[in-house]
């Protein structure tokens, strides 16, 4: 199942990146469980997921996957976030513009009949690797 499940995620990935909502959606089991991270993790059902999704493509985020693992039905995966910005400093219409690190994103994706079913999201790389069970080959 590892290897169906990563191109699972990676699909999904390619989707995003083309800003394919639908195809995305077709992915997300229908009863999916998003676990944010924080104080008081958040839990977004498949409405609040798609619509958090639209908005990032919306704003022009850019994806770099670069650790995507499969163990079993889950994959780990980790991710850094980007976007080019204006420079509200400079006046000029045709000024420069800039890409800067929005920030990383590590998770847990578990699959289960061709459907994303849940996510866990992790604050650090370490730590969804802990989770997994999975050591860090490159501390």
């Amino acid at each position: 199942m590892s290897q169906a499940a990563v191109d699972l995620l990676l699909r999904g990935y390619r989707a995003f990146v083309a800003g394919d909502l639908d195809a995305i959606e077709g992915m997300l089991d229908p009863e999916v469980e998003w676990i944010g991270v924080g104080e008081v993790a958040a839990i977004a059902d498949r409405s609040d997921v798609l619509d958090v999704l639209r908005d990032r493509v919306a704003e022009g985020y850019q994806v770099t996957v670069d650790r995507c693992i499969g163990v079993g039905e889950d994959v780990l995966v980790s991710m850094r976030f980007s976007r080019v910005e204006l420079d509200a400093t400079d006046e000029r219409p045709l000024q420069s513009r800039r890409s800067f690190l929005v920030g990383r994103y590590a998770a847990i994706v578990t699959m289960r009949d061709g459907h994303v079913a849940r996510v866990v999201e992790y604050p650090h790389l370490a730590a969804a690797l802990a989770a997994a069970g999975l050591e860090d080959e490159n501390p």
